[in-house]
């Protein structure tokens, strides 16, 4: 997620095809070489449910009176912490109870891919998070491997544009989870009157996020599983 345009991330993506990105060696915002995999070939496609139940998680929201003023760097979770809290949802439904805050400590502790020459969090440091918690990601790379993911009962982290969930030039991260004949239920750690609600995978794909942090590791949407 990206509230404003910073430095850039120096990263290498290796394209196989049009329909498929495979990221290799990117270097992080401390000059660190990391390996990031794309593994979206163990996506199901085979798969033609047309309905698949989300999965259950909690509702955290990033301007909680018990974390929002919280601050890292140059903002606050309030303002900027829409990827730490979105994870902690993940987090919270697939392995242990994590507030936000454990989250964003994490990943502003240990990297430098939060609230530093940017504001909010990069994809890279949403993946050093996924991992750290025993988690592992798919990049999605075009509307039907999301669709796939959606039918494969995976949860997808996302980060979206200007559209159904952003106003102004900002990004922001939801969660994805489920299927209903071209729908999915989105999560929203921001608004109240979006969250828990059904929108148009169209919709969603058109509106990704095009920011570089947000594609620092091949794509700004991750299938999030066990």
């Amino acid at each position: 997620m990206k509230k404003i345009i910073g430095a850039s991330i120096i990263f290498s993506l290796v394209f196989s095809t049009s329909a498929e990105v495979k990221a290799e060696w990117l270097k992080d915002q401390q000059g660190k070489w990391v390996y990031y995999e794309n593994i979206s070939n163990q996506l199901s496609y085979g798969n033609n449910k047309l309905v698949v139940q989300p999965i259950k998680l909690p509702q955290y929201y990033q301007a909680d009176a018990r974390w929002g003023d919280k601050r890292y760097g140059i903002s606050n979770l309030r303002i900027t912490g829409c990827v730490p809290t979105s994870l902690a949802m993940v987090i919270s439904g697939l392995v242990k109870d994590v507030t936000p805050v454990q989250v964003a400590d994490y990943i502003y502790d240990t990297t430098l891919e939060m609230n530093t020459t940017f504001m909010g969090t990069s994809s890279i440091g949403a993946c050093d998070a996924i991992t750290y918690w025993g988690l592992r990601y798919q990049v999605i790379a075009s509307k039907e491997d999301l669709i796939a993911a959606l039918k494969d009962g995976k949860i997808v982290y996302g980060a979206v544009g200007h559209g159904l969930f952003v106003k102004g030039y900002s990004t922001h991260a939801i969660i994805l989870s489920g299927y209903d004949h071209g729908k999915t239920k989105a999560i929203d750690p921001d608004n109240m009157e979006k969250t828990n609600r059904w929108y148009s995978v169209d919709d969603i794909w058109n509106e990704r996020s095009l920011e570089l942090e947000d594609n620092a590791v091949g794509g700004p949407f991750m299938a999030v599983y066990k």
